[in-house]
């Protein structure tokens, strides 16, 4: 059986992003500063050394993958199982907004760690099963599709996304009082072989 590389990446800064706003499924461009880190990103990520990308259906992962790999004509697959944790009601709101509406909302629904879900969204829990569900049916299609022995899949997805693939491949806890795994703006590897597990964690963009 081959075994697949999968390097993911949270996409760039968007406009919702520095205005401190919840995305969730909803969606919201890169920013002129987001497009710029974006570009930076390409001579660390050697984006010809990739045989495919994969992104959630969600246009700031595609936009994203896009200018990564601008010029490169690489298999792309968007997945739609790999978008962001749904935050229902939450979604387009500040967290200042949030925390006007129902005090302390965050911190308590933080305690319940893979427990968490914003109203009328999802858990961390579901968020995770359907994502990884999702990136090991595209592992296993890219398997099929590549004929490399060991195929190298770029994947630009979300943070929440990302954070519940690898802590439930670790067996992290989610809580708040618990070290965290992932550094902001680093890729992390996971490996497919049948099942999904860690490589490693946070190299240097």
């Amino acid at each position: 059986m081959k075994s697949v590389k999968i390097a993911l990446i949270r996409h760039s800064i968007t406009v919702w992003n520095e205005e401190n706003r919840i995305q969730g499924h909803m969606n919201s461009p890169l920013s002129e500063d987001g497009i710029e880190l974006a570009k930076s990103w390409k001579p660390a990520l050697s984006p010809e050394s990739f045989d495919a990308v994969i992104t959630s259906d969600l246009g700031r992962t595609i936009e994203t993958a896009k200018i990564i790999t601008e010029g490169l004509d690489l298999p792309f697959i968007t997945v739609p199982g790999l978008r962001e944790q749904d935050w229902g009601e939450w979604s387009g709101l500040t967290y200042d907004d949030l925390e006007l509406k129902w005090p302390g909302i965050i911190p308590e629904e933080e305690a319940k760690g893979w427990d968490f879900r914003p109203a009328g969204g999802e858990s961390r829990r579901e968020t995770s099963a359907r994502a990884i569900k999702a990136l090991s049916e595209a592992a296993t299609k890219i398997a099929e599709i590549i004929v490399s022995d060991s195929p190298k899949v770029l994947a630009v997805i979300h943070e929440g996304t990302l954070k519940t693939i690898t802590y439930s491949l670790a067996g992290h806890d989610f809580m708040p009082s618990t070290r965290k795994l992932i550094k902001r703006r680093r890729l992390h590897w996971v490996k497919w072989d049948g099942t999904l597990s860690i490589d490693r964690l946070n190299d240097l963009l």
